[in-house]
């Protein structure tokens, strides 16, 4: 009976590890109808979402940090939820969300430290949402920010949490398709886990930080051209989630 115990939990843990947008989609995703983990559309669709940004810019000619990023998106055309920290915005270039804005892509609340969210308490937490809300919309100035996607740091949830977005007329957004790029795994294992988990509808999660910045913009070269010889069209959120 143990051996057998042993040898589930075993799978459980494998494929949670290999391949978790299965569970993603097909546990996790009923049993928390309040949370957007994809679309169960079945068009070949796949929305890129970019957590922890802007990066600082690094010295040189060339754009570096972020702006390297929004280049790099850029070139490949694709559109992309950007999950911004408030807090970084004072060490990363003062044009970075305008340039985002004007490059079409959107702009999501992830708070104003990198944290786990989580563990602030009800009061806390809707003192601190508020704030990093406005603290977007003043960076945005003078265009408005229409915010309406929300990523706690660390990515747990608690029910006080979704009470508070609701009312604020936000959706929390996870994703179904996370490479572990925060663990600083080799490139080569991090693009075959994308296209191993690509499916329909999917969101997919990376990171803009200076350890990950560089891993991100690799991977993105490699993996964009290839998800769209499989048929894939990358698009915005909103795009993927209209229906």
């Amino acid at each position: 009976m143990l051996s057998c115990l042993t040898l589930f939990v075993a799978m459980g843990v494998l494929l949670g590890v290999l391949w978790p947008a299965l569970l993603v989609r097909y546990l996790l995703a009923p049993l928390l109808p309040g949370v957007i983990f994809c679309s169960d559309g079945q068009r070949r669709e796949l929305a890129l979402t970019i957590d922890d940004g802007p990066s600082p810019e690094t010295s040189g000619q060339r754009p570096g940090g972020s702006l390297a990023l929004l280049a790099l998106l850029r070139e490949l055309q694709v559109p992309a939820t950007l999950f911004v920290i408030s807090g970084h915005l004072d060490g990363g270039d003062p044009a970075y969300l305008r340039q985002a804005l004007a490059d079409g892509h959107a702009i999501g609340h992830h708070m104003h430290e990198d944290g786990v969210t989580a563990r602030l308490g009800p009061a806390r937490f809707r003192k601190a949402f508020d704030q990093a809300a406005d603290d977007l919309q003043c960076a945005a100035s003078p265009h408005s920010l229409l915010l309406r996607w929300f990523r706690p740091g660390g990515g747990w949830i608690r029910p006080s949490m979704l009470r508070s977005i609701r009312e604020r007329g936000y959706r929390l957004v996870l994703g179904s398709i996370f490479p572990w790029d925060t663990c600083l795994p080799p490139l080569g294992w991090m693009r075959w886990f994308v296209l191993q988990n690509a499916h329909p509808g999917a969101i997919l999660v990376l990171h803009d930080r200076p350890d990950t910045l560089p891993a991100t913009l690799a991977l993105l070269r490699q993996m964009v051209p290839e998800l769209r010889q499989r048929g894939y069209r990358f698009v915005t959120l909103e795009q993927l989630l209209k229906d």
